[in-house]
């Protein structure tokens, strides 16, 4: 089980309660790691989509056996709500639930929350780790984007100085099958492209989009066999060959 699981899992002492809400405007508990974890514990998670059916739901299925002294299908049920606002619940609920409020802003606590909700969740697990490791002090959107671009993505745009290094760094992010969110890619053209070597480069295109990276690998490659007088092969790997299907000629990092 990884760290970041097992932080939200603590919100959850199987024996402290039977009823909770869960309030999650971040949906982090809809993790399938997270949700397996809270089943595998005894958890049953219910949306709070539809407050008739829910009502309905946990009056004749767990509130009943309860009362009757027999057991539900789950030995606690988490109502789950995708937002913070608890007061919109019935006053019943609020008086027999413990309440759990699972934001990001309260998991990664030193870094930007704005930031966050912008990238794919499937790296929070590793971020988290990264948090606790090396993050000393609050920080900021940019702070935050340079943060997750060097323990996440392993770039630091700040040694990017010439040309060389920025497309040795473009493959290898693509090689890794990574596509950098928009939020990343803006951070990474607002800190490069005030480099002379790299000013007329799309920089935000190249790191966010891999087919439009590739493609542009292809170009270059297609414009070298030029320069050595192979038009004819050029010409055919023009006609042939896709991005998807370029075999690059770097080293696989």
């Amino acid at each position: 089980m990884s760290a970041w699981t097992d932080r939200i899992l603590q919100e959850f002492p199987a024996d402290l309660a039977r009823f909770w809400v869960a309030c999650d405007p971040d949906v982090v508990l809809l993790d399938g790691h997270v949700l397996q974890s809270l089943r595998d514990r005894g958890f049953e998670l219910v949306s709070f989509d539809d407050p008739m059916v829910f009502r309905a739901y946990y009056e004749e299925t767990y509130r009943a056996a309860w009362d009757e002294g027999r057991d539900p299908p789950s030995p606690a049920l988490i109502l789950h709500l995708s937002s913070n606002a608890s007061d919109i619940l019935p006053w019943d609920y609020i008086r027999q639930a413990r309440i759990v409020r699972l934001g990001l802003a309260d998991l990664f606590d030193k870094l930007s929350s704005s930031v966050l909700r912008q990238i794919d969740p499937d790296y929070y697990a590793k971020l988290f780790d990264a948090q606790k490791a090396y993050a000393s002090q609050t920080l900021g959107d940019a702070a935050t984007s340079d943060f997750i671009l060097t323990h996440v993505f392993k770039v630091v745009p700040v040694l990017i100085d010439d040309e060389v290094t920025f497309w040795r760094e473009v493959l290898r992010l693509h090689l890794r099958g990574w596509s950098l969110p928009p939020v990343l890619a803006d951070r990474m053209a607002a800190i490069l492209q005030s480099r002379q070597t790299l000013s007329d480069l799309p920089i935000k295109e190249l790191v966010g989009d891999r087919a439009f990276a590739l493609k542009a690998v292809q170009s270059a490659w297609l414009r070298y066999l030029q320069s050595f007088g192979i038009a004819s092969i050029a010409s055919e790997n023009r006609e042939d060959s896709s991005a998807s299907s370029l075999t690059i000629p770097f080293d696989h990092p």
